[in-house]
């Protein structure tokens, strides 16, 4: 009789839980690299948009905007997944997992599992959704309560979609369906770059270096595809020297599932993972004179007026990049305090891909001007496909949106003035493109 392959998968995963960190053998990558360069690279020049300010109008970034209540103050939104064709959204309220669809209560998602289980060294995008199996995969720690290596870090799989939402009573991290532990050869230098339900990325550091120089590529049962080396570290740039700058940041595009937007900040380049063997730079982002050089990242503290990327978001129509300058004012939200939920931010860069340019948009505007419903000024928190969607306060938007008469105003103001709409509550802003 043949032995079932989730099943084969959970014993082969209880095997390895041990009273401390788990230790795995190296590995060899199958195939050679593949580093595509058919396409020319798109340079964008950040520092001569930071020279020009301008104001934009959102529809020229979109066409529509749905709202939807996300969550209070103590969960506050980390990962949202868009759900095909269904006007619905899957959020991640760290620990909790919520079911979003227009005009339906939120409905909490069937896994229960407190914030110690997640695994912590991937800027919380801990959640992938097979669209051909509907079915959610999640990336847990392996600690156990006591904060200790129980177990390797590892993906796990759940029921589909239909039966999580419908189920009465929680599931537990035990209850998965079938677990993946992670091939991590050292758990301070290799560390979780995104997943899918076909395989994993690892990014690696060398030693004590400060920037990792290089990802793998894993199937699900641990082998390593391949190895891409993306740039040489640099002597003497340590991370304690780059701790408050981000690694990796991450988004996912929308043509095919397991193909990744992602960038090293330090290399400036967005890179393109097309496949598990191919690698492709797509954009250059350009910081001219306050880049960062190898002497200031090796030196005791960074110098006014240098620059890095905070944080990459993407559709059809344009890039938009968040940047940190020290020394520059922080852009506050509506209490004129900062989002503990959000990255900070000095500048914020749209690049127009029709026009081929970048430009800054004004601090105090607050992003694109709303013209699609004369709502807020919009700018994204982040994206899940093509949508973007911003993340505010239901107390903010009642206090500050301006109440004009227009009809364009008519669904924003239902749902604003709806008593199922709670003060307390977070509201999460979908921008859309019409198909």
């Amino acid at each position: 009789m043949k032995a079932n392959k989730p099943l084969l998968i959970l014993i082969l995963f209880s095997g390895i839980i041990s009273n401390g960190c788990v230790k795995q053998q190296p590995v060899i990558p199958l195939y050679e690299a593949r580093y595509d360069h058919s396409e020319p690279v798109i340079r964008i020049n950040i520092e001569k948009a930071m020279e020009t300010p301008a104001t934009f109008k959102l529809s020229q970034i979109a066409s529509e905007l749905e709202y939807f209540s996300a969550g209070d103050t103590k969960y506050p939104v980390k990962q949202v997944i868009a759900i095909p064709d269904s006007d619905a959204f899957i959020t991640f309220n760290k620990p909790r997992i919520f079911y979003r669809k227009a005009g339906a209560p939120s409905k909490r998602y069937g896994l229960k599992a407190l914030a110690y289980r997640w695994y912590d060294a991937m800027n919380d995008a801990n959640l992938f959704y097979d669209k051909k199996t509907r079915s959610l995969y999640y990336a847990f720690s392996g600690l156990n309560k006591l904060n200790q290596d129980k177990i390797a870090p590892y993906i796990g799989t759940l029921y589909p979609l239909n039966t999580m939402i419908s189920i009465r009573h929680f599931l537990y991290p035990d209850d998965q369906t079938a677990a993946y532990p992670l091939h991590l050869n050292n758990p301070e230098n290799d560390k979780l770059l995104s997943f899918s339900s076909s395989g994993y990325t690892i990014y690696h550091y060398e030693n004590e270096a400060g920037e990792p120089n290089k990802i793998s590529t894993f199937n699900m049962q641990g082998d390593m595809i391949c190895q891409f080396t993306l740039k040489e570290n640099t002597p003497g740039v340590t991370r304690s020297s780059t701790k408050d700058i981000p690694s990796f940041e991450t988004s996912y595009w929308n043509d095919a599932q397991d193909r990744m937007n992602f960038m090293i900040p330090f290399c400036d380049t967005v890179y393109q993972l097309r496949d598990s063997q191919t690698i492709a730079p797509i954009y250059a982002l350009d910081l001219g004179n306050m880049k960062l050089s190898d002497e200031e990242l090796k030196g005791n503290g960074i110098p006014k007026g240098k620059a890095w990327i905070r944080a990459l978001s993407e559709n059809p129509n344009g890039l938009f990049i968040g940047i940190l300058q020290k020394g520059a004012p922080h852009i506050l939200n509506w209490r004129g305090e900062i989002d503990g939920f959000k990255p900070v931010l000095t500048h914020r860069i749209v690049y127009l891909k029709k026009e081929g340019k970048a430009y800054t948009l004004p601090s105090e505007s607050g992003g694109f001007i709303n013209d699609i419903d004369d709502g807020l000024p919009f700018w994204p928190d982040g994206q899940t496909d093509d949508y973007l969607y911003m993340i505010r306060a239901v107390s903010d938007m009642r206090d500050n949106l301006i109440r004009t008469g227009s009809p364009k105003q008519q669904a924003l103001l239902k749902y604003l003035d709806s008593p199922a709409t709670h003060e307390k509550d977070y509201v999460m802003i979908i921008a859309k493109l019409k198909k």
